[in-house]
């Protein structure tokens, strides 16, 4: 929870104690974390999506229809009065913040980034020689390495940062939820359990893939990772990407 309070002149001030007293913002979060050059920042099915932050009276509770306007700290980008983002020419991140009478929330960082139109993934099959009985840490697979990038610039090909790209993994043709981990897990590169990972500077992504090899039906198995990655709904160029994983038990 992200919260700035205003400042309190004297010791003696109170904070107003009305319903629609603003004491509070919640804004920690945001739609997506990149907005294209030239375009409207969506959310992750490519809709347009404006800044949201929520406002909370004294008692702690949601103030309805609150006043708050949205800045952005750096130049690259305008926000509309009711929060919608469109970015300008500049590559990079930055600082948005909400704010109403008095307050004035901790920035987010956005990223004005390049359009993505290409995944490029140059190893989608390895080989994981598991132990046993299993313990945190050893069965590993290293990465599974992803680019988004774009092609609109002279020069080549470059990265497109703070893009995300969605998971899922099959054991048995089924798609493993976050919370069964009873065979595999993926960790993104936060190092956090997710199915969503975000891309890096040069617009690498390089989640792990952790097996619990002691739950391994049989010794010779395989588990099938499928990566996604899209851009106002569509699926970008090389999406998805599909890493074929075999396990093998380790030679004794």
């Amino acid at each position: 929870l992200v919260v700035a309070f205003a400042a309190v002149a004297g010791s003696c001030t109170e904070i107003g104690t009305s319903p629609t007293k603003i004491t509070a913002l919640e804004f920690d979060s945001l739609p997506f974390p990149a907005v294209v050059t030239g375009d409207t920042l969506r959310d992750s099915l490519g809709r347009a999506a404006p800044l949201h932050a929520i406002a909370f009276n004294a008692a702690g509770q949601i103030v309805p229809n609150p006043s708050i306007t949205y800045l952005a700290l750096d130049s690259g980008l305008t926000i509309g009065p009711t929060g919608i983002v469109t970015a300008q020419l500049r590559n990079g991140a930055v600082r948005v913040i909400a704010s109403a009478p008095g307050l004035q929330s901790v920035p987010e960082a956005l990223i004005v980034a390049r359009r993505p139109d290409s995944v490029i993934a140059t190893q989608r099959v390895d080989t994981l020689l598991y132990s046993t009985p299993d313990s945190v840490g050893v069965n590993v697979v290293p990465a599974l390495p992803l680019q988004v990038a774009t092609r609109d610039t002279v020069g080549g090909i470059t990265g497109t940062q703070g893009w995300l790209v969605s998971y899922q993994v099959f054991f048995h043709g089924n798609a493993l939820t976050i919370t069964d981990t009873t065979i595999a897990s993926l960790w993104n590169t936060a190092g956090l359990p997710a199915l969503l990972d975000t891309t890096q500077s040069g617009g690498t992504v390089s989640p792990r893939l952790r097996v619990r090899s002691t739950l391994l039906p049989t010794l010779t198995e395989s588990l099938t990772v499928v990566a996604s990655v899209r851009y106002r709904g569509a699926p970008v160029p090389g999406s998805p990407v599909t890493y074929l994983i075999q396990l093998r038990p380790k030679p004794h």
